[in-house]
C-alpha cells in the first residue's frame, strides 16, 4: 500500500483513475443522427458529439462546456431541429446552434439571469420547447417556453418546477410533469397533458394525479401516452386514457432511477413493443416487452446501468455501463438483435469484479453494497477498506466499472459501494424510510455493513475508511461522530450544517431538508458541526469554490471547528469547481491526496 502521493505527472494509473466512469450522457436521436455528451479528457468539459453514416465526430470545441444548470443538476442540454443542433453553454446558459454540415457555432438565444434545460424539438411548429429558469438559484422561477427564430412563446407557468416536455409524434399533444415546494419530483408530482392548436398554443389541459410521483412521460408511435408512476410503491409504467391509468405489467420493481435531472429516458415505445429498464438488487437490466409489459427478450445483457435510451426506425440506441466496461454508446437492431458499439470510453484489462453483499439492519430489513477486493493481496493479511457513500441521498450505487474503484483495489484496498436506506432503485418505501431519519439510518447502515465485512473476514477491522460526496459527506461526518470503528474519513463537498444549508441552498432542494430531518431543532441536532465533542477520527475535506448547492463556507467552518477540538482536519479547495470536481487535473489531485491521507492513518489502533 502506498504511503505517499503517487506522482501526478507520469503515473498512468492515476490518470486512468481520474477519468469519469460515467462520462457519456444526455443521449438524443433523430432522422439526422445520434447526439450525446462526452466528458473531454483534457479539461472535463462536456462536448457534444454526433454519429451519422457510420462516423462519430465532436460538434463543439473542448473549451465550450455543454450543460444545463436548471435545478442545479440540469439535463436535456441539446436538441436537433432539422439540420441544426441547439445546445446550452454551461458557463452562461446561452443557447447556441451548430449546423450539422459544419461551420462556426452561432449564438441563438439568451436572456439575462436565465437558464435552459429539457430541450425538445417541435418540428411541426419549427421551434424548440424548453424549461426556462429565471433568477438567482435561491429565488428561481420556472416555466415552459417555445423558442424559435422569431421569438419566445410562454406555454405554461404557475408551478414551482417543470420536467422536460414530451411531444406526441403528430405534434398535437404535449405532456409534462410539474411539482411544487416543499416536494421533490420523486415525492409528489403530477402529469399534465395539453392539446395544441395549429399555432402550437395550448388549447385544452388535462391533469392526472395518481397520488404519488410521476416521471418520464412518453408518447408511443400511435399517440398513446405512457408515464412512469410510483403511486403503488414502485416506479412502474402506466398507459393513460383520460383519468384511467392501466398498469403495464405488475412487477414490484423500479423501472427508472430517481429523477434528479430533467429529460432522462429509461423507457421507449417505438412500435407495438416497448423498451423497459428494470432494477433488481441495484442492477439495471433492459428488456423488450409487449403492450402488457411481458418481457420476451433481454437486450444488452452485459449492461448493469442504463444511462439513456433513444430510437430511430428499427434501431435502439443506449448509453450503458457494466462491470466489465466503462460507459459506451451502443445500438441494437430491434428485429434481429444485432449489436454494435459506436463510441466507448477506454476500459483496462481485468477490471475488478463486484460482489453483492447484504447486511441486516433490523429484523426484516437489510442493505446492500457492491464489494470489490484488491487485485493483489496476501490472503493471510486482511486488506484495508474504503466504504463509499453516494449522494442524494436518493441516488444509487451500481455494479459498474469505475476507474476510481480499480485504482483503490490496485493500491491494496477493498472497496464497498454502499446503498444505504433512502437510496433509489429499491422502491418507494425503501427511499422514503429516510424521512426524518437522515443522519441516523444511513449511519446505522454504514456501521452495519462495516461489521458485516469484518465478520466475514474480508477486511481489516483496524483499517476502515469512509468517504462520501454531497449527501454522502453528511453520512460520513455523522458516522465519524457516532462510532470509532472508522480510522479516518473523506467528505467531498458534504453537508456539515443542515440549518445553514436550508437557508443557503438553491430553491430546488429548499424544502428537502424539512422532509429528511424535520424542524430547525432537528436540523441542528443532526448537523455534524454540532456534534464536535464526539469526533475523534481525522477528516479530509474537498470542496469546490463555486459550489451553489453546498456553499464553501460550510466546509471551512466545519474544518475550523474540528481543529479547535483538536481533531485533525485537512481542507483541499478547488476555487474554480462547483458541486463536483470535474477537471481531470483537479480529480488527480483529489484522488492522490485522499489516498495519501488514508495511508497515513492506516496503522494499528493505539
Amino acid at each position: 500500500m502506498n504511503e505517499s502521493p503517487v506522482p501526478l505527472d507520469n503515473d498512468t494509473a492515476l490518470h486512468q483513475a481520474a477519468s469519469p466512469a460515467d462520462g457519456l450522457g444526455d443521449l438524443r436521436a433523430g432522422e439526422n443522427g445520434v447526439f450525446w455528451l462526452s466528458a473531454d479528457p483534457t479539461n472535463g468539459s462536456r462536448r457534444l458529439w454526433y454519429w451519422h453514416n457510420g462516423h462519430a465526430k465532436a460538434l463543439t470545441p473542448p473549451e465550450l462546456d455543454v450543460a444545463s444548470r436548471v435545478n442545479g443538476y440540469g439535463g436535456g442540454a441539446h436538441a436537433c431541429l432539422g439540420d441544426t443542433v441547439v445546445f446550452v453553454a454551461g458557463d452562461h446558459q446561452m443557447l447556441y446552434r451548430q449546423a450539422l454540415a459544419g461551420g462556426d457555432v452561432q449564438p441563438w438565444w439568451s436572456q439575462p439571469d436565465t437558464r435552459y434545460g429539457g430541450l425538445v424539438a417541435d418540428p411541426t411548429h419549427q421551434r424548440l420547447l424548453a424549461v426556462e429558469e429565471t433568477g438567482s438559484a435561491r429565488d428561481a422561477t420556472q416555466c415552459l417556453v417555445a423558442l424559435s427564430d422569431t421569438g419566445r412563446t410562454l406555454l405554461v407557468e404557475g408551478a414551482d418546477f417543470y420536467g422536460a416536455p414530451a411531444l406526441a409524434p403528430d405534434g398535437r399533444r404535449l405532456a409534462w410533469v410539474e411539482w411544487s415546494l416543499p416536494n421533490m419530483p420523486w415525492q409528489r408530482s403530477q402529469l399534465c397533458v395539453a392539446d395544441l392548436d395549429t399555432a402550437g398554443h395550448i388549447e385544452r389541459l388535462h391533469v392526472w394525479d395518481g397520488g404519488g410521483a410521476v416521471t418520464q412521460p412518453c408518447f408511443t408511435a400511435d399517440g398513446s401516452l405512457i408515464v412512469i408512476s410510483d403511486h403503488r410503491g414502485w416506479w412502474q409504467p402506466y398507459r393513460l386514457t383520460g383519468d384511467d391509468a392501466l398498469a403495464i405489467g405488475d412487477a414490484c420493481i423500479d423501472h427508472v432511477s430517481t429523477p434528479w435531472q430533467i429529460g432522462e429516458c429509461h423507457h421507449l415505445w417505438p412500435g407495438s413493443d416497448g423498451i423497459l429498464m428494470r432494477f433488481q438488487e441495484g442492477a439495471a437490466t433492459l428488456w423488450q416487452v409487449d403492450g402488457q409489459g411481458q418481457a420476451h427478450r433481454q437486450l444488452l445483457p452485459d449492461a448493469t446501468r442504463i444511462v439513456g435510451l433513444a430510437t430511430t426506425e428499427d434501431w435502439l440506441y443506449a448509453i450503458t455501463q457494466g462491470p466489465s466496461h466503462a460507459a459506451r454508446l451502443v445500438r441494437v437492431h430491434l428485429g434481429d438483435g444485432h449489436q454494435e458499439t459506436l463510441f466507448a470510453l477506454p476500459t483496462p484489462d481485468a477490471p475488478p469484479v463486484p460482489t453483492l453483499i447484504s447486511a441486516a439492519v433490523s429484523d426484516n430489513e437489510h442493505v446492500t453494497a457492491f464489494v470489490y477486493l484488491p487485485e493483489l493481496h496476501d490472503t493471510g493479511i486482511l486488506p484495508p477498506l474504503i466504504m463509499r457513500v453516494h449522494g442524494g441521498p436518493t441516488a444509487a450505487s451500481y455494479p459498474v466499472f469505475d476507474p476510481l474503484i480499480r485504482w483503490w483495489t490496485q493500491q491494496g484496498y477493498a472497496v464497498a459501494d454502499l446503498n444505504p436506506r433512502g437510496s433509489g432503485n429499491f422502491g418507494r418505501a425503501f427511499r422514503e424510510c429516510l424521512a426524518g431519519q437522515w443522519g441516523r439510518l444511513d449511519v446505522d447502515d454504514a456501521i452495519a455493513m462495516a461489521d458485516e465485512l469484518v465478520n466475514r473476514r474480508l477486511v481489516d477491522p483496524r483499517r476502515l475508511f469512509l468517504r462520501g460526496q454531497s449527501a454522502g459527506g453528511f453520512t460520513v461526518l455523522n458516522t465519524l461522530a457516532s462510532t470509532r470503528c472508522f480510522r479516518a474519513g473523506a467528505s467531498l463537498y458534504g453537508v456539515t450544517d443542515a440549518v445553514r444549508l436550508a437557508i443557503q441552498t438553491h430553491r430546488f432542494e429548499s424544502g428537502y431538508l424539512d422532509w429528511l430531518l424535520g424542524d430547525d431543532q432537528a436540523k441542528h441536532d443532526a448537523s455534524p458541526v454540532n456534534r464536535l465533542d464526539t469526533f475523534a477520527a481525522p477528516v479530509i475535506f474537498f470542496q469546490g469554490g463555486r459550489d451553489s448547492v453546498v456553499l464553501p463556507d460550510q466546509t471551512l467552518s466545519m474544518a475550523t471547528a474540528l481543529r479547535r477540538q483538536g481533531v485533525e482536519a485537512e481542507i483541499v479547495l478547488f476555487p474554480e469547481e462547483g458541486h463536483g470536481i470535474r477537471h481531470p487535473a483537479n480529480r488527480r489531485r483529489l484522488i492522490a491526496r485522499e489516498l495519501a491521507f488514508f495511508a497515513a492513518h492506516g496503522g494499528e489502533e493505539p
